[in-house]
């Protein structure tokens, strides 16, 4: 069953979290059961919607990386909620927002914006 990992907090801002992200080195170790992965950032912080095949998944990787990254960091790692998916659901669309076929913006990080056609 897939489940959607949901964080909110308004302790992680943005250099915090790529910092996360180059610790975790995801592009070259990819966790196992990860689907899906979307951030963003308002006015009560960071906002991160994951996606993963199982529950098992998700603890194996949040357990083994994720909290000895938060360690490692000095950030306090808050778990999310965890639901299960009703519906999940992927357009061809969503290729175009690979990180493989991305552009790096100035800071490095692929620019998952839509390319204009």
């Amino acid at each position: 069953m897939t489940i959607m990992a949901l964080f909110r907090s308004n302790r992680i801002d943005q250099s915090a979290y790529d910092a996360i992200i180059q610790e975790l080195n995801l592009e070259a170790q990819p966790p196992h059961g990860a689907l899906s992965h979307a951030c963003g950032f308002d006015a009560s912080g960071i906002c991160v919607c994951d996606v993963w095949e199982s529950r098992q998944d998700f603890d194996a990787f949040q357990n083994d990386r994720l909290r000895p990254v938060f360690t490692k960091l000095n950030l306090e790692y808050e778990p999310p909620t965890v639901i299960e998916t009703y519906a999940f659901n992927v357009t061809d669309d969503v290729d175009k927002y690979k990180q493989a076929l991305a552009p790096e913006t100035a800071s490095g990080r692929p620019d998952l914006r839509p390319s204009a056609h």
